[in-house]
C-alpha cells in the first residue's frame, strides 16, 4: 500500500459526512481513484474534497456512485 493512499484514507476516515467503508482509495503516481456508493451528493463532494487536500494529490478521479437507501 502506498502512503498516499494510507493519507487519503485516514482523511475519508476522520470525515463525519463521508460514510465509513463505503468509500475505496486507489493510487498510482499522485492520481487518487475514489469508488463506492454514497446516499447524498454532499457525500460524494466532500469525499473528494478530503482527497484533494492531501499533500501529494495531483489529480482525483471521483467514481463514486450516489443512489438513495
Amino acid at each position: 500500500m502506498s502512503e498516499l493512499r494510507d493519507h487519503v484514507m485516514n482523511e475519508l476516515f476522520w470525515d463525519l459526512t463521508v460514510p465509513r467503508y463505503r468509500v475505496s482509495v486507489e493510487e498510482d503516481r499522485g492520481l487518487v481513484t475514489l469508488q463506492g456508493k454514497v446516499e447524498r451528493g454532499y457525500q460524494r463532494a466532500c469525499a473528494e474534497a478530503d482527497a484533494r487536500r492531501v499533500p501529494g494529490v495531483i489529480a482525483v478521479r471521483n467514481e463514486i456512485a450516489v443512489r438513495a437507501a
